[in-house]
């Protein structure tokens, strides 16, 4: 992919991050050290990280356990910066510490490695602090073994813990939702048109129930009104990851109240970010148009992720046979 903004973003200080309301803090044994790309707090661009930049950063962050004289069994940093979420790279080379998080959700995606993930059940010697409470295990959880290409979301409240496959490591990507106090469900609103409603909760989405899912919004992609099809791989409300694959022509878009991540499943395409919509059309939660104009191109291919922030008009189509998102819009995140 190509990038200048993300070239930008990578000489941006500590100090250019949004200047929002705050943040939920990070949880127990977590870095808030930005790492690749910050919110532009002027331009309210779109922020891209590319499959090469993860794999630098997870080589880094190998780098760092192997020299640590104290080895943290999670050496964390942030992928992507912009207030009040913090899309995180997690190396997890060991066993870390289980975790039950109070006021917000977690979503995970396995990058890379295998492993197993304990859910509910109870902390084992747990220490609470201001963001979280830790323990040593969870005892009488839910065992399931997790893959590379997996997804969950795991509810506030929840006990859980990874742990990878001897040898490991796994590289997990992870987002801190809220869903409680300000940041909660009354901050969301109702989702773009042509997603649909947030569904009955499905906390995990198996890789290897992916491609069925691909195939059948591909048989329905030729009629599809907003030139995308699809369906739910995980959700709790107001949350939810959709699988989106999309066509050679794509529909301008801004979504007035709420932002959006995205993260390429399988193959390449374009996003075009920022810019004007042309033949502007107000659909309620959306303004739609046919194109865009003034707009930057972002080159996507499979492990990339873009965060386009509230207002910002966006469009995204395939350039090939195949182009396949994972996308979640969350409330607020604009500049």
């Amino acid at each position: 992919m190509k990038s200048y903004l993300l070239a930008a973003a990578l000489l941006l200080p500590a100090s250019a991050v949004l200047a929002q309301a705050p943040a939920p803090a990070p949880a127990s044994g977590r870095s808030a050290t930005p790492a690749i790309a910050t919110s532009n707090a002027a331009g309210g661009q779109a922020m891209v990280v590319t499959a090469e930049q993860i794999t630098a950063l997870a080589q880094q962050q190998r780098q760092a356990y192997a020299a640590a004289t104290t080895k943290n069994p999670n050496v964390r940093n942030i992928i992507i910066q912009a207030t009040p979420y913090q899309l995180g790279l997690e190396y997890r080379i060991g066993k870390a510490p289980a975790s039950v998080h109070a006021d917000r959700s977690e979503v995970m995606i396995i990058l890379e490695g295998s492993g197993v993930y304990t859910t509910d059940g109870a902390l084992v010697n747990p220490v609470t602090t201001s963001a979280n409470t830790a323990g040593t295990d969870v005892a009488g959880g839910t065992v399931r073994n997790i893959n590379k290409g997996d997804m969950f979301i795991v509810p506030e409240g929840k006990p859980h813990m990874l742990l990878p496959d001897p040898g490991g490591p796994l590289l997990v990507a992870t987002i801190h939702v809220p869903r409680t106090g300000a940041w909660g469900p009354q901050a969301a609103t109702a989702p773009a048109a042509g997603r649909g409603a947030p569904a009955a909760p499905k906390l995990i989405a198996l890789a290897a129930d992916t491609p069925a899912m691909v195939a059948t919004a591909r048989q329905t992609l030729p009629t599809a009104a907003r030139f995308f099809s699809g369906g739910t791989l995980i959700s709790l409300a107001p949350y939810r990851i959709g699988l989106e694959v999309r066509s050679a022509k794509g529909i301008a878009s801004v979504h007035k109240n709420n932002a959006e991540f995205m993260y390429v499943i399988d193959g390449e395409g374009i996003i075009e970010t920022g810019g004007t919509v042309v033949n502007p059309r107000d659909t309620g939660a959306n303004i739609d148009g046919d194109s865009q104009a003034g707009s930057t191109i972002n080159r996507m291919k499979k492990g990339d992720f873009i965060f386009v922030p509230k207002g910002v008009p966006h469009l995204a189509r395939t350039e090939g046979s195949t182009f396949v998102l994972a996308t979640m819009h969350v409330p607020g995140g604009e500049p």
